[in-house]
């Protein structure tokens, strides 16, 4: 995998943090793993890093003595499937995980550490516009955890770039009907705009899910790009219509063509896959892996220009100041799939529709991950950008 990720920040909601006070925050290295926790800097900012040379056994002796238990917080229903499988291999250790979503998870951290209370072990967590990385990370309240063993086979920016250790990559993009199209039927963004897809564009709220808000800022963010695609598609320049660029004109546009907004990624899917349609729905690339179980009929799209998408990656954390550090650890090695990458903890997150960095585990997915055309995960300006964005795209609906 060879992707980037561009610093650690981002406003979570409109108005929520003003530039003064991110201007203020300093950038703390807290750490609640004693000896272990070696300080790095990455891209030029601050971050908690704890590599150790420990080993399973090691931890697993420690994580009795600890009390055998380890406390999950996860956006992702897979930590349960790890969870099955980790303690049938650790029986002295129980696992407890709570689904909440990133947003509410860094609120419901942050409470309670600042209240003194240290609930969970571990943080599973998706970014939210890079606010996780600045308000979470850099203050300390999530620890990035990289075993020595398993560093050197994880890809950047993952590895030394990024604020986290990301188990698993994906992103949003476009899918459309198998029954109805035999081939293809978008290779550019601009395509949803014409008359041909008119009130047939569906896509899952992106004011309730900062990942599809990701995808629409950074058309914002790289708007000399969706300039040229929308050259390379009408063979002219563009021609704003009240909007600043061509990421806003084509989002300006695309309500104007009919977009339809459905609350999560799933209703997209039903609403273009149950049975034969001409519209298509952007979507998680990683919804793929529930086509069969869900009877759509559907297909993501892996190329569009100007780019596909920007990754969303799912990350792991070591809470600060983990009641069950040793458990912690073992937990979140064994989600990573040990150090051979063949650990049954890494199943779960090694699907269709999602890719693993690590340059020794094999993808599903029928093109690597180093082959899609991905915009960078540009976190400091997405951070600045997410709010006016947001705002715009409500003045749309």
């Amino acid at each position: 995998m060879n992707t980037t990720f561009k610093g650690k920040s981002s406003l979570r909601k409109a108005g929520a943090t003003s530039v003064l006070s991110m201007l203020l925050i300093p950038a703390l290295l807290l750490s609640a793993c004693g000896n272990s926790t070696d300080s790095s800097v990455a891209n030029g900012q601050a971050a908690s890093t704890v590599t150790t040379s420990e080993t399973a056994d090691t931890l697993y002796q420690q994580a009795k003595e600890e009390g055998g238990k380890v406390v999950v917080y996860s956006t992702s229903g897979r930590a349960n499937d790890a969870a099955e499988t980790f303690m049938k291999q650790y029986p002295d250790i129980q696992v407890e995980v709570s689904k909440v979503k990133s947003d509410e998870m860094m609120d419901k951290v942050t409470n309670e550490q600042d209240a003194g209370q240290f609930n969970p072990d571990v943080i599973i967590t998706k970014e939210v516009s890079g606010a996780v990385g600045k308000e979470m990370v850099e203050q300390g309240r999530y620890l990035k955890y990289l075993p020595d063993d398993i560093a050197s086979k994880v890809d950047e920016p993952y590895r030394t770039q990024a604020p986290g250790y990301a188990n698993y990559v994906e992103f949003r993009t476009l899918f459309y009907n198998t029954d109805h199209y035999k081939q293809i039927p978008v290779t550019n963004w601009w395509d949803l705009t014409t008359p041909a897809f008119t009130n047939k564009v569906y896509v899952a709220d992106p004011l309730s899910s900062p990942a599809f808000m990701d995808l629409f800022t950074t058309m914002v963010i790289h708007s000399d790009d969706m300039a040229a695609a929308y050259k390379e598609k009408f063979g002219k320049d563009i021609q704003l219509q009240g909007t600043e660029n061509a990421g806003y004109e084509f989002i300006r546009q695309l309500f104007a063509n009919g977009l339809t907004v459905l609350k999560g990624s799933d209703d997209v899917l039903d609403a273009i896959g149950k049975t034969s349609s001409d519209a298509v729905g952007i979507a998680v690339s990683g919804d793929v892996s529930k086509v069969e179980e869900k009877g759509w009929h559907v297909q993501p799209i892996y190329d569009i220009q100007p780019k596909t998408a920007v990754p969303d990656a799912g990350y792991l954390y070591l809470a600060k100041q983990a009641p069950h550090e040793a458990a912690g650890k073992l937990f979140i090695r064994w989600m990573m799939g040990e150090a051979d990458g063949k650990g049954e903890g890494l199943a779960p997150f090694n699907e269709v529709g999602s890719w693993v960095p690590r340059s020794d585990v094999k993808t599903k997915n029928p093109v690597g991950f180093e082959q899609l055309h991905l915009w960078d995960f540009d976190a400091d300006t997405l951070y600045m950008t997410s709010p006016k964005v947001r705002d715009f795209w409500i003045k749309q609906k």
